[in-house]
């Protein structure tokens, strides 16, 4: 339903018409009505003292309470069905109903309604000429206010009235009240009285909001400069008196007690600073800019603590005195960073070519300049894993990279960190199961001289390293949990601690996870934190086993071939077809390692040309080919349980069994229900 005071037409009210006079319909079928009786009996009059004396006596929290009772008692008074204050939003022609009473099955106003498009003849008599509207019936609305005429009638009105009520000389409210049983005749005797109840509603209203947007404007000033623990503070220029907020005296080492003078803060100074402090209030004084200064405060203990001030010119009207008015803060964290960064940067300084040319070494062994394909592979299962990584490698998401142990989660780690905007700089590594549970935390966040027994000197940690670049979590699951919040932390706040120091630093990493758990299930035991998980569960990369993409044993086993052969100094031109067929039939529970580990020994034990697999053992082949006689149904719900069993049960999103598949989630589900192939989630 729609708000209507607004809706309703109106007519003014005419200076001309008698004050004690009736309204007469223009078809005479509206007689005199109780309302007319109990207004010339004034008793709406006799209320207004009662109802200003409530709202006066009304605390904030009851304001609007009252002034909904009070509507209340004047419509059952006049023997009206409902009535609204409506606050007029000037800028957009919109209304809104702020108070309302509505009697028994009266029908509700919409609490919000664009006047100038619902009513548009109704928003022009009341919002921009400011005039009073009374209106019985739809008939004494004119012929060119059809869309107020049928609001009029939508709305079930029989008599309304409308009283706009200005402030600062626009028209902030709207006083509104309905007859929607029968029509009533209103005398003009009742306009200025209830004009005058809404004056006083809207004057307590709008009081009580600008005594609490003071209040919330006082205490976010108060939160402001508590938090950034800024003290304020006034030096009168003539008398020399110094006042300051608790901060403020908390900052010179004075009581709140104390009455203080600019020679009591100078006293304070340390000496070497006094000519910088007087400087700038001279400058301040003579030239009316605002000045800042940084200086240093002699502390009990004999060391010196950094304070920065702010401060400008007012001049004080009451006693035209000139005032200093001004900020302060303490600084001393900031300066000594700056210290310890002047230190470091010496440090780096030297030691810049020794790691330029250790940085050269490491890529090469890493094999991060080789091309942008390495050894991932070309089955189409691995084809799916490079367009993740070309999806993910531009942002600096969090990604974590699930597998088996020797499927290559290292080698994905690095074609994103290659792709990326980081790749200027070495990817950082961390193997989180080969930590001591006692170092992991030091190796990761660092320590200062001292932090513990044995730490005889501050260390990096891999953060400190891999600042601007990517940091590679392998084995995540490994983790202690107690590191686990600390890591947390990083990935919500971006900065850590050193072991042994109070000192926030910032981390500029990006993220990359890998593990061969089943971390949900880690999670459910307990062993692994839910809201890591969360965090690092950003953008999943499964990585398929080697038994699951036969199509890249051969490039792999050629690829290893190549690289023991530059190493060994030997070079092979051939390898048998039933010995390829004997790599591409066993199952590999140690995946692409596994794969490695055998080309290195074969490679040792070859003398000719050929690769010599002769004395390789492989066990039989766990992996049967399809029997002749399975049919293609039967070939399609094996592939599809493997892919099901690989993702866990995943079937949409990425690293899903459908985009494994090349399939839509749809078709894959359909498919499922027509081979009777049920999802065990893991």
């Amino acid at each position: 339903m729609t708000l209507f005071a607004h809706d309703l037409g109106s007519s003014p009210v005419r200076d001309s018409e008698p004050a004690g006079g009736r309204r007469a319909s223009a078809r005479g079928e509206v007689a005199r009505t109780p309302v007319d009786r109990v207004v010339a009996d004034g008793p709406i009059e006799r209320l207004l003292p009662s109802i200003s004396a409530r709202i006066l006596k009304a605390s904030h929290e009851e304001l609007d309470a009252v002034v909904r009772d009070c509507l209340r008692q004047v419509l059952e008074t006049l023997q009206l069905d409902r009535g609204a204050l409506v606050k007029v939003q000037q800028e957009c022609s919109r209304v809104m109903v702020s108070h309302a009473w509505y009697s028994p099955g009266a029908e509700l106003l919409l609490e919000r309604v664009n006047l100038a498009e619902q009513t548009p003849w109704t928003y022009e008599q009341l919002v921009l000429q400011g005039r009073t509207l009374i209106k019985t019936g739809v008939d004494s609305m004119p012929p060119e206010a059809t869309l107020d005429r049928a609001a009029f009638v939508r709305l079930g009105i029989k008599t309304a009235l409308a009283i706009p009520l200005s402030l600062d000389g626009r028209v902030h409210h709207i006083l509104v009240v309905h007859a929607t049983r029968k029509p009533v005749l209103l005398p003009l005797p009742l306009v200025p009285q209830l004009h005058l109840l809404g004056e006083i509603f809207i004057s307590a209203i709008e009081r009580r909001d600008m005594l609490k947007a003071h209040a919330i404007h006082q205490e976010r000033l108060d939160m402001a400069a508590a938090s950034a623990s800024v003290g304020l503070w006034e030096l009168d220029l003539e008398t020399g008196v110094f006042w300051a907020t608790p901060i403020a005296l908390a900052h010179y080492q004075f009581s709140e007690e104390q009455t203080v003078t600019l020679d009591d803060v100078l006293a304070q100074i340390n000496p070497e600073d006094h000519d910088l402090i007087t400087e700038n209030i001279e400058r301040a004084r003579s030239l009316g800019v605002e000045v800042q200064v940084e200086y240093r405060i002699r502390n009990t203990d004999g060391r010196d603590r950094w304070l920065v001030s702010r401060g400008r010119i007012r001049q004080d009207r009451d006693t035209t005195r000139t005032i200093l008015a001004g900020v302060t803060s303490d600084i001393t964290a900031r300066k000594e960073m700056e210290h310890r960064l002047r230190q470091q940067v010496r440090e780096i300084s030297s030691l810049r070519e020794q790691l330029e040319q250790e940085n050269i070494v490491l890529r090469a062994e890493a094999g991060l300049d080789e091309g942008p394909n390495r050894a991932l592979g070309l089955s189409p299962a691995m084809q799916r894993v490079q367009a993740l990584i070309e999806q993910v490698a531009p942002t600096d998401s969090t990604v974590l990279i699930l597998g088996e142990t020797g499927t290559g989660k290292e080698l994905v780690a690095q074609a994103i960190h290659q792709r990326s905007q980081r790749c200027k700089r070495m990817m950082v590594t961390v193997n989180c199961g080969s930590l001591p549970t006692a170092l992991i935390e030091s190796e990761l966040f660092g320590r200062e001289k001292g932090a513990y027994t044995g730490a005889l000197s501050r260390q990096a940690g891999r953060f400190e390293l891999a600042h601007g670049s990517t940091l590679f979590l392998d084995e995540i699951a490994e983790m202690p949990i107690e590191t686990q919040a600390k890591l947390l932390r990083v990935l919500q706040d971006g900065t850590y601690e050193r072991l042994g120091s109070p000192v926030n630093l910032k981390a500029d990493v990006r993220i990359i996870a890998a593990t061969n758990r089943n971390l949900a299930e880690e999670v459910e035991q307990g062993r692994f934190r839910r809201d890591l998980f969360y965090r690092l569960n950003v953008f999943p990369i499964v990585v398929p086993p080697l038994r699951e993409r036969v199509e890249d044993i051969s490039m792999l086993t050629w690829r290893f071939v190549s690289e023991f052969g530059q190493r060994m100094g030997r070079k092979i031109s051939r390898i048998a077809r039933s010995d390829m067929e004997r790599l591409e039939t066993y199952d590999w529970p140690g995946n692409v390692r596994e794969l490695r580990n055998v080309i290195e020994r074969a490679m040792i034990t070859t003398t000719g040309t050929v690769l010599d697999l002769s004395q390789l053992t492989l066990p039989a082949p766990v992996r049967s080919q399809p029997p002749t006689a399975m049919t293609l149904e039967e070939i399609e719900r094996t592939h599809i349980r493997a892919t099901l069993k690989a993702t866990r049960g995943k079937i949409k999103g990425r690293g899903g069994a459908a985009e494994l598949l090349g399939l839509n989630p749809s078709t894959l589900y359909s498919r499922l229900r027509k081979l009777a192939i049920r999802i065990e989630a893991d």
